[in-house]
């Protein structure tokens, strides 16, 4: 009898015919034991009853088990024919044992117990169907088995055991009721956990697959390893279970090591997994990177430790990374092309530029004709505004290389900003422009701040505003708001009464090589970088640069920046009302002029001899370190590019002399970029003058590193 419900649980959805499922062990153990029943019928009855109960017995558990396969499948027609054929074939049993019981002889009575006892241990355990239905099933076994046991005790026994049979049949049918009730709970409790189990295999299952591209587990114990299907399909294997020494040839030999050495301190109890990128071999030879995660799952009743490894597929990933590192070298090398080709032609446009300028500042301090010096003027302000337009090219270059940087040191930033009027005082005047600054009276005295980027962005804006506005005024608002510990917002408001500008002027105004339109540019020049360089040198203050505006009313452009509060000014002793002469001047002084271009050597010449100064050229290094050996000289002006031996061979030979170790170096040169300051005086340069040489710079230069009086003032810086 435990057959026939076996066959008819055995669980799982229908693939087939239901017809399929009937033959099996446990269906034809079921008929088995019905045609043995039936034998067993024939001896107490006759063939024929036997024959009956036989075939009816076989029909109804094949019926029964194709119900049973049709409610798994979820046919709910099937459910309800499956309990009335299992009730109908457990009533046939029953009849069959009351049959062979009633015969009266003591050997009929074990079997026709036998007969219910066994049905009902088996409907306990399979437990399946709803409680109801499995307790009407159970009652049809168990009411039989109890009369059939209390009959007997009663007829064999006395009154007093004939009782003590009774209570234990009453108490064996409440305990099978009972087991009924339990093994119903427990498979409803197993159900649900199974499902839950499953539920929860797929959605790992599922997170594994959607965050790499598969996973493999490796049994500590057995040393073996198996990849599920994604895995092994995307790397072109078929699944199958491995010995794990199988995964060396899997594994890139660069990474080998450090995989292997992991593996064995997981086995050994080291550490509890690993995370590392590496290249695995795919089944057609080539190398894919993948990322790893390994951990190991902790022994239990049923597995050993188990390492639980996932795979994610970088080999995109790599190559993109691949591709951009290309990309930013390239980007890297074109940059440093750049550098080198703007560099490269700041040299070559500032040599003859040199020329230029300095034969037109000769020229200029020459008796000349109010005609001639007109021309002069022209040349010079040409000059001039080249200049001005390879230095806004090259802090471009600068800063977009981060190579800019901002130097904030104590000063007076009202006289800063009177100085910057002073020199646009006379160009406002020439357009009958009124030019004036105004400031809070509570501005503090003294602030921290970068007063050449400071004074550049304020000259651009100045020189705009005069530029753009052709009657009216232009005025510079200047105010602080603190902010705490002595730090403060300065704000420049350069305001005119100019042509002003739309909004989409506006919107692309700070943007380099920009202007309003061609019109504007045809009509007043520039380059379109001065605003977009200011803006940016603003936002490296810690401030910014913004604009209002309207067509044909004027601009407002404010400068924002940060500035500490400096110390007051060391106190000096107050000034003799008598001028005192000079201690000394550049005449007779020695100077040594070296330079490979002629036209450089000649302007320099022109400059130095109002001067007074006794010069002496060499066209390279090698020549001026010969003169510095036959005559004493009292200063070196050094270019820096040159043949046969350049200006930093020369100026270490000269350092390296115990002799020539204090000589005045001063280097003339048209390399102009960041840092080149810097990196000559750090050779051994006393200072630095660029090309275009400028005759005022120069001479204040050549005062300065000689300890002389100043009597010509320093031009303005850049």
């Amino acid at each position: 009898m435990d057959a026939t419900q076996t066959a008819v649980g055995s669980g799982g959805k229908s693939h087939g015919p239901a017809w399929k499922l009937l033959i099996n062990g446990a269906t034809m153990f079921g008929a088995v034991l019905a045609i043995v029943h039936g034998v067993i019928v024939s001896y107490f009855f006759n063939a024929a009853w036997g024959v009956i109960f036989a075939a009816t017995a076989i029909a109804l558990l094949l019926a029964l088990v194709v119900n049973a396969v049709r409610r798994t499948a979820g046919d709910a027609r099937a459910e309800r024919r499956f309990n009335l054929l299992q009730l109908v074939l457990v009533s046939l049993w029953m009849s069959s044992a009351i049959a062979i019981w009633m015969t009266g002889t003591r050997s009929a009575w074990v079997v026709a117990i036998t007969v219910p006892a066994s049905w009902a241990i088996h409907i306990i355990f399979s437990g399946r169907g709803e409680l109801k239905v499995l307790l009407r099933v159970l009652a049809v076994c168990t009411a039989p088995m109890m009369v059939f046991i209390i009959y007997a005790a009663w007829v064999e026994f006395p009154a007093w055991v004939a009782i003590a049979c009774s209570i234990s049949a009453f108490s064996m049918v409440a305990s099978i009721g009972e087991s009924a009730l339990y093994s119903s709970r427990n498979f409803v409790e197993l159900r649900k956990a199974l499902a839950e189990s499953s539920s929860i295999k797929e959605r790992l299952q599922f997170a594994m697959q959607s965050t790499g591209d598969g996973y493999f587990e490796v049994d500590l114990e057995a040393m073996t390893y198996k990849a599920n299907a994604g895995l092994a399909n995307s790397l072109g294997y078929t699944p199958a279970k491995r010995d794990v020494m199988a995964m060396r040839d899997m594994v890139h030999p660069n990474d080998a090591q450090s995989v292997f050495q992991s593996f064995a301190e997981v086995k050994s109890g080291q550490k509890d997994g690993w995370k590392q990128e590496l290249q695995v071999r795919t089944a057609v030879g080539g190398w894919r990177w993948v990322q790893l995660r390994a951990q190991v799952i902790a022994a239990n009743d049923i597995h050993g430790r188990t390492l639980i490894g996932s795979v994610v597929d970088l080999t995109a990933w790599k190559t993109i990374e691949a591709e951009l590192r290309a990309a930013k070298e390239s980007a890297e090398t074109s940059s440093s092309s750049k550098s080198q080709f703007l560099a490269n032609m700041s040299h070559e446009i500032r040599t003859p530029l040199n020329g230029v300028l300095g034969m037109a500042q000769a020229l200029e301090a020459e008796d000349l004709t109010s005609a001639q010096k007109e021309k002069v003027s022209v040349i010079l302000d040409s000059g001039k505004s080249l200049m001005a337009l390879l230095n806004d090219v090259l802090d471009l270059t600068k800063i977009e290389a981060g190579k800019l940087e901002i130097s904030a040191v104590p000063g007076d930033f009202l006289h800063t900003m009177k100085r910057t009027r002073q020199l646009f005082q006379s160009t406002a005047e020439d357009k009958g422009l009124e030019l004036f600054v105004r400031y809070d009276s509570n501005f503090p005295q003294r602030l921290s701040y970068d007063p050449t980027r400071v004074r550049q962005c304020v000259s651009n804006l100045l020189s705009n505003a005069i530029k753009f506005t052709t009657q009216g005024s232009v005025e510079v608002a200047i105010s602080a708001k603190p902010l705490g510990d002595g730090k403060f917002t300065v704000a420049v408001d350069v305001s005119d009464t100019g042509i002003g500008m739309n909004a989409d002027t506006m919107a692309k105004l700070f943007n380099v090589f920009t202007q309003a339109d061609g019109a504007t540019t045809r009509k007043f020049g520039g380059s379109g970088l001065g605003l977009a360089i200011s803006r940016q040198l603003a936002r490296m203050m810690g401030g910014d640069l913004t604009v209002t505006s309207e067509e044909g009313r004027g601009s407002v452009f404010r400068l924002t920046f940060r500035a500490q509060e400096a110390a007051p000014a060391a106190a000096t002793a107050p000034a003799s009302k008598a001028i005192e002469p000079a201690r000394r001047t550049l005449r007779g002084l020695r100077v040594l002029l070296t330079d490979d271009n002629a036209i450089n050597r000649q302007v320099i010449r022109l400059f130095l001899a109002p001067q007074g100064c006794e010069i002496t050229e060499a066209t390279n290094g090698k020549e001026a370190l010969d003169r510095l050996a036959q005559g004493d000289f009292d200063i070196l002006l050094l270019d820096v590019h040159m043949p046969v031996m350049d200006g930093k061979e020369t100026i270490r030979r000269i350092r390296a002399s115990d002799r020539w170790l204090d000589l005045p170096v001063i280097a003339l040169t048209a390399d102009a970029m960041s840092g080149d300051r810097e990196k000559y005086l750090a050779l051994g340069m006393t200072d630095y003058v660029a090309k275009p040489v400028d005759q005022r710079e120069l001479v204040a230069k050549m005062h300065q590193v000689l300890g002389l009086e100043t009597l010509i003032a320093p031009a303005r810086s850049a």
